[in-house]
């Protein structure tokens, strides 16, 4: 990469960003371009205020859109360093990527990926993962500051059904979050949201292997599938909470999401009680240090599944 970036690696940055996930695929990110560095700034009016009022996910979003940055970076042959910032003269900038520096081998394998990654929620197989790749992924956390956590105890795998299934209902009650769901879930749509066709199969059973995110009638009459027993969850936990940590908890989150679609794995989440402070603590690991978990993933061998819309860059470039 020269001195000073291209349009062409401007544009490979964006695209990169712009595919992260994000609650809602809501896409609740600016950035702007300051001679090699990018400035990553929050959307407020994509925020959650009802389903995230600590925007919690909305910086779990944030982090993951900055790792997309790194991976596109170390893509165009250069390196990356971030600065998460809590800067009160500019409230919504919440981190700033230089580039430069040797690029990172194993980051930009990542980059073809970035497109690829999907959230599937449809039924997985009942292949298991194996060993070595479970640790693999657990790297990919580790080394973005964060731990994966895999529930195995069936104690800890009942904790979360329970909580899961409360948070749910607390949902389906909770006026305000049904609005903001039919705001951004269902329908037909070409730039943000969850489009009808991405909701996949509801559970038979009523048991919560993936999200039940539906939010009008037609949507709740979409076909019923048989999903796995046996569900291969993971919580992502980091030791503290504030903004900080949960930037960082998104980087972590994609490094794993591209791990994992780099080998041939799919993966959802499941963070309904996660979302509810007063459920969130009962998913956590009480005896380590670890007790802020962030996101549930589930992890599997499924079939493809479309991508979700996303925003032209040009929306979400801040000057010049």
């Amino acid at each position: 990469m020269e001195d000073k970036l291209t349009q062409d690696d401007r544009n490979a940055l964006l695209s990169a960003a712009v595919a992260a996930p994000s609650m809602h695929n809501t896409q609740p990110w600016r950035f702007r371009f300051v001679g090699r560095t990018v400035e990553v700034y929050r959307d407020r009016e994509r925020e959650l205020p009802a389903e995230d009022p600590s925007r919690r996910m909305l910086f779990v979003s944030l982090g993951a859109a900055i790792f997309n940055l790194r991976v596109a970076a170390a893509a165009l042959g250069t390196g990356s360093e971030v600065r998460h910032l809590v800067d009160q003269r500019r409230p919504d900038l919440v981190a700033v990527v230089e580039l430069g520096g040797p690029p990172n081998g194993p980051m930009a394998a990542l980059a073809p990926y970035l497109t690829e990654r999907r959230t599937n929620r449809e039924p997985f197989t009942e292949q298991r993962l194996p060993g070595q790749l479970r640790v693999q992924l657990g790297l990919c956390a580790q080394v973005e500051g964060a731990v994966l956590q895999w529930i195995n105890k069936p104690t800890r795998r009942w904790w979360l059904r329970i909580a899961t299934n409360e948070a749910a209902t607390a949902d389906d009650e909770d006026a305000a979050r049904t609005a903001e769901r039919r705001r951004w879930i269902g329908g037909d749509r070409d730039a943000d949201g969850v489009p009808s066709s991405a909701l996949g199969s509801r559970v038979a059973g009523g048991n919560p292997v993936v999200r039940e995110m539906a939010a009008t009638d037609a949507d709740m009459a979409r076909p019923v599938a048989d999903f796995e027993r046996e569900p291969q969850l993971a919580v992502l936990a980091t030791r503290y909470d504030g903004p900080i940590e949960w930037l960082r908890a998104g980087q972590a989150l994609e490094h794993v999401l591209l791990e994992a679609t780099a080998r041939g794995v799919s993966t959802s989440l499941l963070n309904q009680a996660i979302e509810h402070e007063e459920l969130r603590g009962q998913i956590n690991d009480p005896l380590g240090p670890w007790q802020r978990p962030q996101t549930v993933i589930r992890f599997g061998y499924g079939t493809p599944v479309p991508p979700t819309p996303r925003r032209p860059i040009g929306e979400v470039l801040l000057g010049d």
